[in-house]
C-alpha cells in the first residue's frame, strides 16, 4: 500500500501528462480519462480504493481538473 501523498503525486503527474482540452462531450472524455487513470494506477500497484482515498470520486476529480485545464487554455 502506497502513501496518500505518493498516490496524489502519481495522479498529479498523470493529469499533467494526459488531461487536455478536446472537442466533444466532457462526460465522454472524463469517462475515457478515468478508465485510463485507473489502468495506469493499477500498473503502478495502486488500487481503485487507494485512488478514491487520495482524490475522492475519480470522475468528480477529473471533471474538476479537466474544467480547470480547459479554462486555462481559453
Amino acid at each position: 500500500m502506497q502513501s496518500k501523498s505518493d498516490i496524489q503525486s502519481f495522479v498529479d503527474g498523470w493529469v499533467g501528462q494526459n488531461v487536455r482540452s478536446v472537442k466533444g462531450s466532457v462526460s465522454n472524455e472524463v469517462d475515457r480519462l478515468a478508465a485510463s487513470l485507473t489502468g495506469a494506477a493499477r500498473e503502478q500497484g495502486i488500487s481503485g480504493g487507494e485512488l478514491h482515498q487520495a482524490v475522492g470520486d475519480i470522475d468528480d476529480y477529473l471533471t474538476e481538473q479537466y474544467t480547470q485545464i480547459c479554462a486555462a487554455a481559453a
